[in-house]
């Protein structure tokens, strides 16, 4: 009999620290886990680095940014430029890509930030988010650009990863 509890004691013990560990192992998984607005921070950290160019980048560095590039967008892709009608319009995430290359081989450096982030909206398939744009240019003819306003920026899930899905000007 005596036996029958010791055994019933370790049991429990064991059972006790199996739980525990499982409970521990669970805790440390959900803290290190990204939330969304961390996942959507990480492809707005994305488009900058893509988009952004050092002047030592070669030209097949800027080709090779395309498919990158391409999949951080829904296929559909909608620019609101406010007065700058130039971009204003819908476009397919490739046709963006071809106009991100052609930026990339046109200048010399290009130092794209998003800074401010502000979440207006984050659901299951669609996130809102203010932004502040700033973007430095430095065309091959040594000529200076800049850009600095605030956007607001409508992100989609798609197969599980966000993608920007709407970019509108909302002032400087």
């Amino acid at each position: 009999m005596l036996v029958f509890f010791v055994i019933l004691s370790m049991s429990k013990r064991i059972i006790t620290g199996a739980i525990t560990i499982i409970l521990l192992l669970f805790a440390v998984f959900w803290l290190f886990w990204p939330s969304e607005e961390d996942r959507i921070r990480e492809q707005f950290d994305e488009l900058s680095g893509l988009v952004s160019k050092t002047e030592d980048s070669s030209p097949l560095s800027d080709a090779l940014i395309l498919e990158d590039f391409v999949n951080l967008f829904c296929e559909k892709v909608t620019l609101k430029t406010g007065s700058r009608k130039r971009l204003s319009g819908g476009y397919a995430n490739h046709e963006l890509g071809q106009h991100c290359v052609r930026l990339r081989v046109s200048a010399q450096t290009i130092d794209l930030r998003f800074e401010n982030l502000e979440f207006q909206e984050v659901n299951l398939d669609n996130a809102k988010v203010t932004v502040r744009v700033k973007a430095f240019v430095l065309d091959k003819r040594g000529k200076k650009h800049s850009e600095n306003f605030q956007a607001e920026v409508l992100m989609r899930k798609r197969d599980g990863d966000w993608r920007f899905a709407c970019f509108t000007y909302s002032g400087p």
